[in-house]
């Protein structure tokens, strides 16, 4: 799903730099095909199991927020985020700035992930980066994946969801 986004940009970063304008039209296209790909839901659960989860190898998500440790099931967070995510493109907001350049992952009105192309360096060129803003994360996450428990002997890590059933089990 990639190559397209990486093929819009010319081969070296030097080229990139004398006519950037250029390959961000190209990348348009492939953005909203992208876009248009994740509004599958099941296309869109797969790549966040692949991109959280390295594909199911990494089984938790722990985030630390407020001075605990929350902890989340794989499968729960893909399976909300899933259901959650309005999947968008972006827009551009001031002079310079073109739309389409991004692909937005959003719940609530706020962008939870960014799906974009990396091109601002040698080193980091024709890359594909996908972050995660942690604000509106931990709210989806804490809105929807009630806690369980807390982890036997501890008052900083939280159990959520279907995550109980397994995390701390090694005992």
């Amino acid at each position: 799903m990639f190559v397209h986004c990486i093929d819009a940009f010319p081969p070296s970063y030097k080229e990139y730099r004398s006519n950037p304008a250029a390959a961000k039209e190209r990348l348009k296209t492939p953005m909203r095909e992208l876009r248009d790909r994740f509004q599958r839901k099941a296309l869109l659960r797969a790549f966040l199991m692949k991109s959280i989860f390295n594909g199911g190898e990494v089984n938790y998500l722990t985030i630390l927020h407020e001075g605990v440790f929350h902890v989340f099931l794989n499968t729960d967070v893909v399976q909300l985020m899933g259901e959650c995510f309005e999947v968008v493109n972006s827009k551009a907001i001031k002079a310079g700035d073109v739309d389409d350049q991004k692909v937005l992952f959003r719940y609530e009105g706020h962008n939870v992930g960014e799906l974009e192309m990396r091109n601002d360096s040698p080193t980091h060129y024709q890359q594909v980066r996908f972050n995660m803003n942690i604000q509106p994360a931990i709210k989806l996450l804490l809105g929807n994946i009630p806690q369980v428990k807390m982890l036997e002997g501890s008052d900083v890590v939280a159990i959520h969801g279907k995550a109980a059933r397994r995390f701390g089990r090694w005992k």
